[in-house]
């Protein structure tokens, strides 16, 4: 079976809003921790890291869900039903994030 264009856009983009939600989630448990905050401030760069990897992520979304609604417009039935999956896990990452976020927080002490 040949994938069509919006099929292949959906995978694409899918593989990479995951990828970088793992990654938020690592550097949340196992690099934040260690690195070093100034002595009386409120917040540090882990902080405007943490801060930019999640604004990305938001992009990230809000492109996947452009994209899904391009699908359901002008895609061929494949692709349709890959934007249909692609939304689904839009969704199920952005419920998924602050459990696990806060999860990766106490791993990471």
């Amino acid at each position: 079976m040949t994938l069509s264009k919006g099929t292949k856009a959906s995978i694409g983009i899918g593989a990479l809003t995951l990828s970088w939600f793992t990654f938020m989630l690592y550097f949340r448990a196992y690099l934040y921790a260690g690195i070093y905050l100034e002595p009386n401030t409120a917040y540090g760069i882990a902080d405007i890291i943490e801060l930019g990897l999640g604004s990305l992520f938001l992009v990230l979304i809000a492109l996947s869900i452009i994209l899904a609604i391009g699908l359901f417009i002008k895609g061929s039935g494949q692709s349709k039903r890959s934007g249909t999956l692609l939304v689904v896990l839009c969704v199920a990452l952005l419920i998924a994030y602050s459990p696990l976020h806060n999860l990766a927080a106490k791993l990471g002490g």
